[in-house]
């Protein structure tokens, strides 16, 4: 097993890539039975513990459009979890830290986690939070962290008193995570120690764009005239279609890190007597080629036209071009 290269001391939050496409998570299919946060805060104080849930689990069915080359896919947004590869990276700290609770899926073998050690690593005093209203113990944000060095060194994967519903780790699981080649875990530094000079993170190679920015710095509108300023029940029935074709196009399931991602259909609206669905790539011009010969099969009643745009979909302001198919 590798072990870490740097001894420095330093607070991660660990995190998934929310708004990228290559990185989408799970959700539990059934109404979540377990809670993975403390309920004795009240009468515990900063004493809380995380409840225990293996004795009680059974697999729990989740479902997503999650690839397996994503190691760190995460339940509803929140819950850690992990794929068997990470798993066998990462057992030694995961187990001492917590508990790994097999999820039922169709993607692979993947375990939530729920992390059971409990760290009081932050200096108050030093530290800017902003507590909830009515003298709670629990942070409502923290905007500067700073750590007692000495209370870091022997941790891996925790959580922290003041903010029990995220997940934190140092820089020797970062460190793991890096040497293993693991995908999808995103990692926010927090706090470094004083005169360290940590390894780099995902997120902080210079040398790499950010995966959130890469994958969805260009959109593609493809546009549907319809016979009215909204569309009728024929012409939804068709566009539903049209959007599953689509998402079924884009999502190839066994791509990997190295592997040429497209794009991701974002969703759909009505402007100005027009049906539009928009997709979010890394290039425009790439994908509508890709699509080309796609859309020209599409059965519409009127010509069929594509917006190449050269920003985010969000972003009014960027660069277009039409493109007639």
């Amino acid at each position: 097993m590798p072990r870490s290269t740097s001894s420095a001391n330093v607070l991660y939050k660990l995190e998934i890539f929310a708004d990228d496409p290559k990185f989408e998570g799970f959700a539990f299919v059934d109404d979540e039975t377990f809670d993975f946060m403390p309920k004795d805060i009240p009468t515990k104080g900063r004493n809380w513990t995380v409840p225990r849930l293996a004795s009680q689990w059974t697999p729990q069915k989740v479902e997503g459009r999650v690839r397996p080359s994503n190691d760190y896919p995460c339940v509803d947004m929140t819950i850690p979890a992990f794929s068997r590869k990470a798993v066998d990276a990462l057992k030694d700290m995961l187990e001492a830290n917590g508990e790994l609770l097999r999820l039922e899926s169709k993607i692979g073998e993947y375990y939530a986690y729920n992390v059971t050690t409990v760290a009081d690593v932050l200096d108050r005093d030093l530290s800017k939070i902003k507590w909830y209203s009515g003298g709670s113990l629990v942070a409502n944000e923290i905007k500067k962290y700073v750590c007692h060095s000495e209370r870091l060194k022997d941790l891996s994967i925790f959580r922290i008193i003041e903010k029990p519903s995220s997940t934190f780790v140092t820089q020797t699981f970062v460190d793991r995570v890096l040497q293993c080649n693991l995908q999808g875990f995103n990692f926010t530094k927090l706090w470094t120690e004083p005169g360290s000079k940590p390894r780099s993170t995902h997120g902080d190679r210079e040398s790499d764009a950010s995966p959130v920015a890469d994958s969805t710095r260009n959109t593609v509108v493809i546009l549907l005239p319809l016979q009215k300023n909204k569309p009728n029940s024929r012409e939804k029935l068709q566009i539903d279609k049209i959007m599953d074709e689509l998402d079924n196009i884009l999502y190839n399931q066994s791509i990997d890190a190295s592997e040429t991602y497209f794009g991701s259909l974002e969703g759909n609206d009505t402007h100005n007597g027009m049906a539009r669905l928009f997709i979010s790539c890394p290039s425009a011009d790439l994908l509508v080629e890709k699509l080309r010969t796609w859309i020209a099969s599409l059965k519409w009643r009127d010509s069929i036209s594509v917006l190449k745009r050269y920003g985010h979909y969000q972003d009014t302001k960027c660069r277009e071009e039409q493109v007639t198919i």
